[in-house]
């Protein structure tokens, strides 16, 4: 029996979701001690890999400068400096005080906890730096909202196994992030955790060249068929 399924009907997108689930340990994946540090990640984290925003936390950790007032009034050179091993220091230092001081304005993080969703979103996005995937993991990740992360891995994931009612919910990110979560909304599945999981598949298994013999999800994956 072929288990792909047709264009139109994604019947599958929680059974494959748990089954992803069911692959990788996710416990603790984003380490973190505090909101504001998750929310620091997620700048330090783009366009590198983690252990390099993780080496620019821990010199920020050193430095004792892991509070918005701490960031917002750190020379930016300095702080450049000690975010160098995540990349494009100026940016991310750039990037960085317009997030501490909008936290600031907003009069904490309590305050910005007490918006809904949308609005918090909303605000996140009108942040120097912050795009979609950026608010979306400091919203996952940070606060605790139901909001998938639909970065490049997750739509290779949904296009591969055949998961998406249609091809613009595997090339733009706001189709594939509302198509997720409408068909997940009421099951038992953490969005940070299936994140957290296709984040591991795509870089052991399911990469730009996958290592399809090695993968669990093959008999589902209607990728096989197609190479």
């Amino acid at each position: 029996m072929n288990r792909c399924r047709s264009v139109g009907v994604s019947p599958s997108l929680p059974g494959a979701s748990r089954r992803l689930l069911g692959m990788y340990d996710v416990d603790g994946w984003w380490p973190a001690r505090t909101r504001f540090e998750v929310m620091l990640g997620a700048i330090l984290v783009q366009n590198t890999r983690w252990p390099n925003a993780a080496a620019a936390l821990r010199a920020l950790r050193r430095e004792r400068r892991l509070t918005p007032a701490s960031i917002s009034t750190l020379e930016s050179a300095y702080l450049s400096e000690l975010i160098r091993p995540a990349g494009c220091q100026s940016v991310k230092a750039s990037r960085l005080q317009a997030l501490a001081a909008w936290v600031e304005r907003a009069g904490g993080l309590r305050s910005l906890e007490a918006l809904d969703t949308d609005r918090l979103r909303t605000e996140l996005l009108a942040v120097h730096g912050i795009g979609h995937e950026t608010a979306d993991a400091i919203l996952c990740f940070g606060f605790g909202r139901p909001r998938f992360v639909a970065d490049k891995y997750a739509r290779r994931w949904l296009d591969r196994m055949g998961l998406a009612v249609s091809p613009l919910q595997t090339r733009a990110y706001e189709p594939c992030r509302k198509f997720v979560e409408q068909r997940l909304r009421g099951t038992n599945i953490d969005l940070g955790e299936l994140h957290a999981a296709i984040v591991l598949h795509a870089q052991s298994i399911c990469r730009a060249r996958p290592n399809c013999e090695s993968c669990d999800l093959r008999r589902d994956c209607r990728f096989p068929r197609t190479v």
